[in-house]
């Protein structure tokens, strides 16, 4: 109370008399709080309808409601608290009816008034004012239709498309390949991507692959060769001693070693590469302004690459990570319009990465 906190002294001083109806020291703090804060109301309410401005009323609803709730509250003390307090009830309701009606009469107008600028940002404060309306009431005047038009007028547009200024022609799919980004997560309130351009929609923003360059490299086949080796047991042999006699062991047995030789295995892989590389540029259009936004250069490369091994000589020899290659044959290489499609595929993971990186441009 002391500190001008008056609902919050209201409140624990309500709960503590709810228990104690007798606490002289609360009812104190209870009378003094609750003629503090409504008078406080009041001084406002006054004020706001001393400055003669249109767009007071919804602060002069909160005024009138926060008196009325306290109200309601406070009533439910005992009657001896209440006569302590020289506690009258106030019907505050015609004055939160004005107040309503005069706040929703002022938001309305003002968010015609807003829509009618035609900017983007006045229609998006238009949809807001209409919103507020809708806080009073659900059903006033046409007030749905208008913030649907709030809602159409404020939106940015934004098509995505591709186009080939390469002069290489393109697969007849790698258009809509590009195409198939998933953007529908960057749409929000005021902002929606179209990745397929709408039929009478005006758009506001265009983002545009501009596809550069395309450029697939020759087919190309590197042959090596290797060989491995490796020393294997090949029997035994007798130990002899310096007279060329078989050595014996404590038991008169003859003593052997193992005997070795070295294999060999040539080892011939040919190596298959193909590359398809596709540049572009990712342009940010204002349409609105004719503006060129921002440009991002971008280039994808799909590669192609596959091992054949073949062997001559004894496989034993080889080494574990080269008996896994044993078995693979030389394979077709792709076509280059199906290279240009494998480039296309990262060349779309890559875009959608950069849209989402750059989605503040879009407002």
């Amino acid at each position: 109370m002391q500190i001008g906190q008056y609902d919050f002294a209201i409140q624990k001083a309500v709960q503590r008399l709810a228990k104690k109806p007798t606490k002289e020291k609360f009812i104190v703090i209870l009378d003094k709080s609750y003629k503090n804060a409504n008078q406080q109301n009041l001084d406002r309410i006054n004020f706001l309808k001393a400055t003669g401005e249109p767009d007071i009323w919804d602060e002069v609803f909160d005024n009138y409601g926060t008196m009325k709730r306290r109200q309601e509250f406070v009533k439910t003390l005992p009657n001896n608290v209440l006569t302590a307090i020289s506690f009258k009830s106030t019907n505050y309701d015609q004055e939160i009816i004005e107040a309503k009606k005069k706040a929703a009469e002022y938001f309305y107008a003002h968010g015609n008034k807003l829509l009618e600028k035609g900017d983007k940002a006045s229609v998006r404060l238009a949809y807001e004012e209409y919103l507020k309306v809708k806080v009073y009431y659900q059903e006033y005047k046409d007030i749905d239709a208008q913030i649907l038009k709030a809602k159409t007028l404020g939106i940015s547009q934004v098509l995505f498309k591709m186009q080939n200024t390469s002069g290489i022609p393109l697969p007849a799919n790698f258009e809509e390949e590009l195409t198939k980004i998933s953007l529908t997560d960057l749409n929000g309130l005021w902002v929606n991507y179209d990745t397929k351009e709408v039929q009478n929609r005006s758009y506001d923003y265009l983002i545009k692959v501009d596809i550069k360059g395309i450029l697939v490299s020759p087919e190309s086949v590197k042959e090596t060769e290797h060989t491995e080796s490796k020393d294997v047991q090949d029997g035994w042999q007798y130990m002899l001693d310096k007279n060329g006699n078989v050595m014996k062991d404590s038991l008169g047995n003859d003593i052997k070693s193992p005997k070795y030789k070295t294999i060999t295995c040539l080892v011939i892989e040919s190596y298959q590469k193909k590359t398809a590389i596709i540049t572009a540029n990712i342009d940010y259009l204002n349409n609105i302004t004719k503006q060129l936004v921002k440009t991002n250069p971008i280039s994808s490369q799909a590669l192609f690459d596959h091992i054949a091994v073949r062997t001559v000589g004894n496989i034993e020899a080889l080494k574990p990570e080269t008996k896994q290659k044993i078995g693979s044959t030389p394979v077709p290489f792709p076509t280059d319009p199906a290279m240009i499609l494998m480039a296309d595929d990262i060349l779309k993971n890559m875009t959608r990465d950069i849209i989402r990186a750059n989605k503040y441009l879009i407002y």
